[in-house]
């Protein structure tokens, strides 16, 4: 069964990175009204976070008013319903919605390549904060920043920050794991930097994981964030993030947007540590974090296991393990302060 086309496809094939199989079959999907009306949310979505980075605002109502007076030329001028011939000698009409497409790909790409012109340079890593907040394993704690934004960092997380985001944006580092409340101010974007991607919103809740042999995962508990890779001083985007949605990012496999329960990462700043479906090697290498121990799982079989499972990340970790072997049908023991799942 073919995946539905989303607003990320579709961005792929406006920036001409589809296959010509793809490419035909979303031709296809924009001659629909779902088409159509995924087309708008799109060129509405770029347009607002066009509105909120660097570009000057006379130069995007330009754009918005170019936008508005080509899309009607397009529809109300008869000459637009240009005719071509099938081989059979059939004519059919062009779609005025596909120039509605190439219309809106000069839009969008105008308004990034100005975005990336103002960028260049500027999308690397901050130089060293002067205050950094850590955590060691077995432990996670919550503060505020000088802008009100409260953060929940997890075990085996640091976070750099500035004492008071002076500058014209909120930057910080990420190492590990945490939750942000972001305090809004449209005048000072907050960016959240994490090996080589980099985290941008205004005011809003999401929590960002990034720790070494792990993809990368920012996942919107509300408003709207946008991810971009940093790659020689230029900022891809890879997603744009609407509550319900988040984006995991190796760099091998790419980015894989998805869909997630929003209540289970709020829990997570409460201390509860939900599970669905997840393998045991990833839930132990979360366990090991949270409870600083050592996990071993003997068997590659075990390691495989789907667990879905609840949490209280306040309950001694044997409890848990108890509950976990009696439900999953494995033992464990604990020698030298490393755990053994057998």
């Amino acid at each position: 069964m073919e995946k539905s086309i989303n607003k990320t496809g579709l961005l792929q094939f406006l920036q001409g990175n589809c296959s010509n199989k793809e490419s035909i079959r979303i031709n296809q999907f924009l001659r629909t009204s779902d088409g159509q009306n995924l087309m708008n949310e799109l060129l509405n979505e770029r347009l607002e976070l066009a509105a909120s980075e660097e570009v000057d605002q006379g130069r995007l109502s330009k754009w918005k008013e170019e936008w508005s007076l080509k899309f009607q030329a397009e529809s109300e001028n008869p000459a637009a319903e240009n005719e071509t011939r099938h081989a059979e000698g059939k004519k059919t009409r062009l779609n005025v919605f596909l120039r509605y497409a190439a219309v809106f790909t000069a839009l969008i790409l105008g308004i990034g390549i100005y975005s990336i012109s103002i960028r260049k340079n500027k999308s690397a890593q901050p130089d060293a904060l002067e205050l950094v907040q850590r955590n060691p394993l077995g432990r996670h704690s919550s503060f505020s920043l000088a802008d009100g934004t409260k953060v929940y960092l997890g075990p085996g997380s640091a976070l750099s920050y500035s004492a008071d985001f002076s500058g014209n944006k909120r930057e910080v580092i990420l190492k590990g794991e945490a939750y942000f409340e972001v305090t809004k101010n449209r005048e000072k974007p907050f960016m959240i930097y994490t090996e080589n991607l980099r985290t941008q919103v205004l005011g809003t809740t999401f929590k960002v994981s990034s720790f070494q042999g792990s993809p990368i995962l920012v996942s919107v508990t509300s408003g709207k964030v946008r991810v971009d890779r940093l790659a020689d001083g230029e900022a891809q985007e890879l997603a744009v993030l609407n509550p319900g949605e988040q984006v995991s990012y190796n760099q091998h496999s790419g980015a894989q947007k998805s869909s997630f329960n929003i209540e289970n990462v709020k829990n997570w700043k409460q201390g509860q540590l939900i599970f669905d479906g997840t393998p045991l090697l990833e839930l132990t290498n979360q366990i090991s974090r949270w409870y600083n121990v050592s996990i071993n799982i003997s068997s590659e079989s075990l390691k495989q296991i789907p667990i879905t499972v609840t949490l209280d990340g306040n309950m001694p970790v044997y409890q848990f393990l108890d509950g976990l072997s009696a439900s999953f049908g494995f033992n464990y023991k604990i020698k030298d302060q490393v755990i053994t799942i057998y």
